[in-house]
């Protein structure tokens, strides 16, 4: 686990010289101020449920590894509760913006991966289902052009050695 990495980005209020901090955790972003109230919200309700039930159940059950097994339970059920509670209170900030490629961009997607040492194989290769989705998604054409024009190339003879065997 690496340490957070602060980074200041600009935020989508009014006052726009205003700036928030975010933290990089776990390979998502967040926005600082937020996760520090979720961690003191999880920490405050889970250590209060696991103290309290520790209480309740060191009298209630005679076996004291027992009871403190049963406030473990308590206090974890706890802290998912504050978790759920936190989602719901502090909204994703997230924009997620779905665009579509444009046609150059997915062919020089798919010449990119032509030329690595695999190469790209051909549409028959790839069972029916595959090939529907990728109708369905509008890429089939894309990788039937590019095999189209790859396949030439590809079949054409080794040489243009003389047909007699090289004798004159």
């Amino acid at each position: 686990m690496s340490p957070p990495q602060s980074a200041t980005t600009p935020t989508t209020t009014t006052e726009p010289t205003e700036q928030q901090t975010y933290l990089e955790v776990w390979g998502d972003t967040v926005n600082g101020r937020h996760l520090a109230i979720s961690v003191l919200v999880g920490s405050v309700v889970g250590a209060s449920a696991l103290l309290a039930a520790q209480a309740l159940f060191e009298r209630v059950v005679g076996e004291p590894s027992l009871a403190q097994a049963y406030s473990l339970l308590v206090g974890i059920a706890a802290c998912l509760l504050a978790g759920v509670v936190c989602g719901i209170f502090i909204k994703p900030k997230r924009i997620v913006a779905l665009a579509a490629a444009d046609a150059e961009s997915i062919d020089g997607v798919i010449t990119m991966m032509g030329e690595q040492r695999q190469g790209l194989g051909t549409l028959a290769d790839i069972p029916e289902q595959s090939q529907q989705e990728l109708r369905e998604l509008g890429l089939y054409d894309h990788f039937a052009a590019a095999e189209a024009k790859h396949a030439p190339a590809e079949h054409a003879p080794a040489s243009n050695a003389p047909k007699d065997g090289g004798r004159a």
